[in-house]
């Protein structure tokens, strides 16, 4: 993100919180339940948006150097990742091609080549078929058709691609379109990996989005948490084709308006969060420590519950910070867990029982709610669905 469009950022919210709003235009949306509760409409959304769709895995910092690798279970898919020889970023499926077995176990390393621990098949990073255990005993076989199943995969922006399913290459307009510019500003490749975490919730995954979709319920909510430090009602809302942007700013902001007037002297990290919807299913967050990255997904193929992978890269300034101080990474992923499983999935674990209650039969989205409702449409038209209109707010209810 440019100085530039930082300073335009800052102006507008602090015109926000002037004005306690966060927009001017726009209308309710209506969201129906069964959104939450189809079991065919997640069977669609699996197909769509968790095989067809490449997706976003991570910063380019999981793969620092040449011949390291990273190994994860991403949306019921093993997947191996790797930087070769070469530095060139690849993918395959985690699968050994002899019997089907999980050839690398989760994590990351270093590596040229892995031997899978059933019969020691050996591929390398290329996903070529290296050795085969007792050729001789087993029968020649042809190691060019037996390479590792390779996925598309690409790397923008600091940013790390892959799509599940095999087939064409990944554009990078495909992926982030208008944004790519932005997120390269922001160097995302230098934030090494802080630390990873799984949180399950009895809720479809697209109420977990719910959660980071909007601040309007920070103040309440949050009221004891992250409403000691988060201005909640101040946030600023773009659109970027299916992606978006949304920015939120801390209680920083007031004491900066007393004592600095110029704004373009703000430390703009310091004071706003930048999150980025980057369609289907991932935020990614830049903010004062670092960045976090949010994936949310179905669990168990159950339209009621999700799963919601939160990792954190750190700033590299505050590293000696951490060193230095009693704190360490583990206590910041355990206050956001805390946080997200005391306070934001039991709510959401109750709507997700109400909608499958069926009362209310929709839910409302405010104008101030526009991140969620633009997920939702967005959603919506990928699957070939109808976008939800919105509804013109109604200022006075006149009585007849």
């Amino acid at each position: 993100m440019t100085k530039v469009e930082q300073y335009r950022i800052l102006t507008t919210l602090v015109q926000h919180f002037d004005h306690d709003t966060t927009v001017d235009a726009g209308g309710v949306m209506r969201v129906p339940v069964s959104d939450f509760t189809c079991p065919d409409l997640l069977a669609q959304e699996q197909v769509v948006f968790f095989r067809q769709t490449p997706l976003c895995m991570g910063l380019s910092s999981e793969l620092p150097a040449p011949n390291t690798y990273w190994a994860v279970t991403f949306a019921n898919v093993p997947i191996l990742m790797v930087r070769d020889g070469d530095g060139q970023f690849r993918a395959y499926a985690n699968v050994c091609r002899h019997r089907g077995n999980t050839l690398v176990p989760e994590g990351c390393g270093i590596n040229t080549s892995f031997a899978c621990a059933y019969h020691g098949w050996t591929y390398g990073n290329d996903g070529g078929l290296e050795f085969v255990y007792k050729e001789d005993h087993f029968g020649p076989v042809c190691k060019d058709d037996l390479s590792l199943i390779e996925l598309p995969a690409a790397e923008l922006a600091g940013t790390l691609w892959v799509r599940p399913t095999p087939g064409e290459p990944i554009e990078a307009a495909t992926c982030l379109g208008d944004l790519e510019e932005e997120l390269a500003n922001w160097n995302l490749a230098a934030y090494p990996p802080a630390g990873r975490q799984r949180i399950d919730g009895r809720m479809n995954w697209k109420l977990a989005i719910h959660t980071y979709g909007e601040l309007y319920h920070i103040k309440i909510l949050h009221a004891k948490t992250a409403a000691r430090d988060l201005l909640g009602d101040v946030q600023v809302f773009d659109a970027f084709g299916r992606n978006a942007r949304l920015i939120g700013a801390n209680k920083k902001m007031n004491l900066l308006r007393l004592f600095m007037a110029d704004l373009g002297r703000w430390p703009y990290t310091q004071i706003a969060s930048t999150g980025y919807f980057l369609y289907p299913n991932t935020f990614l967050v830049v903010d004062e420590f670092g960045v976090q990255v949010l994936h949310f997904f179905p669990l168990e193929n159950a339209v009621g519950k999700s799963r919601t992978v939160h990792s954190w890269y750190i700033d590299t300034r505050f590293q000696q910070h951490f060193l230095e101080s009693a704190k360490s990474y583990a206590d910041i992923l355990t206050r956001f867990r805390t946080v997200v499983e005391t306070e934001d999935y039991p709510v959401m674990e109750q709507v997700q029982l109400n909608a499958e209650w069926g009362v209310p039969p929709e839910i409302v989205l405010g104008r101030n709610e526009l991140p969620i409702q633009h997920i939702h449409n967005v959603h919506r038209q990928s699957l070939g669905r109808k976008a939800l209109p919105l509804e013109p707010m109604v200022l006075e209810r006149v009585s007849p």
